[in-house]
């Protein structure tokens, strides 16, 4: 789950809106903090207004790809031309793919209207009006009676698992109706097909567009139930540190990640993704299907020597704020010398790794399941450079990524079982780093990028991402 804070202070994922925050450790302000400072203030309007700009262009873009296919369905039913029927399943899978990201930034748009709502503005940042807030109470007897469950025993956290389930199990569908429609498309590839051969490909083409408006219901509900409960949580925290400090926070976790909570029990780890456990056998790796993932936290260790070596490990930070480019890395070798102000000066370096939470396919189970992948990079104070085998981070590295094919370096099993953070209230295996729980993984692992000079060229390590 993403902490409303950790909203305001990224932005939005596919607006590349990281560019704000910097990485600083966690701090509460002095009573000489008495002015609005750096990221505590986005303007929520300006956010609201970016958005509704992306969505507009989006929903355009939608548009004239949707009067394209209205043609060619026409051209269909006067030609009965099967080139004709292979573009529009492929113009489909285009508008399907747009329509996803639309949907994406509606929630979006749903959670900051959310929070402008039920937050103000102070000297300090924005402080959430927990008289405003419904009732936890009141949001639940809502769901009751939209879901009518089974159980009584059921809370706001069990609601946003139900919504998360609903739409992963419907996805589920999506995809096994996908596959059936890939076979029937091959038999008319190869001209073994009869009418009811194509009365069924529409068929299919149908049902994957009422499964996908369905998921896009549980999408839109889990979204606003978590938003309410993180402002829920958010404003307790607020409340607490008001009485015992006589402050007003300047920002939850500014500069740091979202704190979690060991749990007592995790479920079953899945079986672990296809890879190797050594990044030099990276060509004996296979390619693994990654559905989407979108940035989770950055973690940076700081050490004292002049590449990372655990003997010379001195600390570490955290922080939400992604590189802009592919070669953004700089401020985070600033922040660690700030940090660790003879750093330059004894020669020492840092690694950075970027965690990105997603969903990818395993061969071994049949089906996607939740899982972090990861880029690392690591710096002195002659510049930053990726490892051997490990593959350059991506080109706009704070944006959501869809249906991408990679070769894993698996660490497992490594993660803890872990709640709260930016997980959510329930247990999951996942990242510690910073006292956060982060970019969880079904597979209790941690998934590195990895590659091949063969393949990627330069983009493969050892090679300078940037030299200073």
């Amino acid at each position: 789950m993403r902490k409303w804070v950790t909203m305001l202070l990224r932005g939005l994922l596919l607006l590349s809106s990281f560019q704000s925050v910097k990485a600083e450790v966690t701090q509460t302000p002095t009573p000489s903090q008495t002015t609005c400072q750096d990221c505590s203030c986005i303007d929520v309007n300006v956010l609201l207004n970016q958005l509704a700009a992306n969505i507009t262009n989006l929903s355009l873009t939608i548009g004239q790809k949707e009067s394209k296919l209205e043609n060619l369905h026409r051209e269909w039913e006067a030609t009965k031309n099967t080139s004709i029927l292979f573009e529009i399943v492929r113009l489909k899978d285009e508008i399907r793919l747009l329509t996803n990201e639309l949907k994406y930034l509606e929630r979006q748009r749903l959670s900051l209207e959310l929070v402008q709502n039920y937050t103000v503005e102070t000297p300090y940042g924005r402080k959430v009006l927990n008289y405003k807030l419904p009732s936890e109470s009141a949001i639940v007897q809502e769901h009751i009676k939209k879901v009518h469950p089974v159980r009584t025993d059921v809370d706001l956290a069990w609601f946003i698992a139900y919504y998360r389930q609903a739409a992963e199990l419907t996805f589920t569908v999506v995809v096994q109706t996908d596959i059936k429609m890939k076979e029937l498309l091959k038999k008319v590839k190869a001209g073994n097909y009869t009418e009811e051969t194509i009365e069924e490909i529409f068929t299919l083409l149908d049902r994957r567009e009422k499964l996908w408006e369905e998921i896009y219901k549980f999408a839109e509900e889990k979204e606003k139930l978590q938003t309410l409960q993180t402002l829920k949580e958010t404003g307790r925290k607020q409340t607490l540190i008001a009485s015992t400090t006589g402050l007003e926070p300047l920002a939850i976790h500014f500069g740091g990640i979202a704190e979690g909570y060991n749990c007592g029990l995790c479920s079953e780890p899945a079986p672990a993704l296809p890879g190797v456990y050594s990044q030099y056998d990276a060509d004996q790796a296979p390619y693994v299907r990654y559905l989407y993932f979108s940035p989770a936290a950055v973690w940076v260790g700081i050490y004292e020597s002049s590449t990372p070596n655990r003997a010379t490990f001195w600390g570490d930070y955290c922080t939400y704020d992604f590189p802009d480019t592919g070669t953004d890395f700089k401020k985070y070798w600033d922040q660690a010398v700030w940090l660790h102000p003879a750093l330059p000066y004894i020669g020492g370096s840092i690694q950075i790794k970027l965690f990105y939470s997603g969903s990818a396919y395993n061969p071994e189970t049949l089906s996607y399941q939740e899982s972090n992948i990861i880029w690392q990079v690591e710096c002195n104070n002659g510049g930053c450079w990726v490892v051997t085998n490990c593959l350059k981070p991506l080109q706009d590295p704070d944006v959501t990524h869809y249906n991408g094919f990679y070769k894993l370096y698996l660490n497992t099993p490594y993660l803890v079982c872990c709640g709260g953070g930016d997980v959510g209230s329930s247990c999951k295996w996942a990242n510690r780093h910073c006292n956060g729980c982060f970019a969880p993984d079904s597979a209790r692992s941690q998934n590195f990028a990895i590659c091949t000079r063969e393949e990627y060229g330069n983009q493969c390590g050892w090679d300078w991402v940037l030299r200073w």
